[in-house]
């Protein structure tokens, strides 16, 4: 069974106050894995993805 955990304080999206970590649709919500590492390698190790910014497209 995998264990959600809240990474809220990890995300972009937070940080740049474009969210107010009320939302719940959210991938930082529901994501097992550690979002941080995630961002900084730019792979999503839960879906096996490449991560891209707002910025890159």
């Amino acid at each position: 069974m995998t264990r959600e955990k809240n990474n809220c304080n990890k995300c972009p999206e937070l940080i740049n106050k474009k969210c107010n970590g009320k939302v719940n649709d959210c991938m930082c919500k529901g994501c097992p894995r550690n979002l941080g590492e995630c961002l900084v390698v730019r792979y999503c190790r839960e879906t096996e993805s490449v991560l891209y910014s707002d910025e890159e497209h």
